[in-house]
């Protein structure tokens, strides 16, 4: 697995904690646009490893080049992320 990706001008850090636990439940990956880092619940099966890294990787472009509508839209791009994979 790769430890970072370039997204525009911005280079993100692929971290692989155990889980991920936020208030309000537990979540299979993050990102973090400030921080430029990507979050993969390391607890995951590869498949969903892989998965989850295209959902979140798309959550990075989407705010990158400012589709904020997408970027709201849990489904469609779990959708495209499935696609994709």
């Amino acid at each position: 697995m790769i430890n970072g990706i370039k997204i525009g001008t911005k280079t993100y850090t692929i971290e692989r904690p155990l889980e991920i636990v936020q208030v309000g439940g537990e979540f299979s990956g993050m990102a973090h646009y400030r921080e430029e880092v990507i979050k993969i619940a390391d607890k995951l099966s590869q498949h969903d490893k892989n998965q989850t890294f295209l959902h979140e990787l798309l959550h990075c472009i989407c705010n990158r080049f400012y589709i904020e509508e997408l970027n709201k839209d849990e489904q469609s791009l779990d959708l495209l992320a499935t696609g994709l994979y």
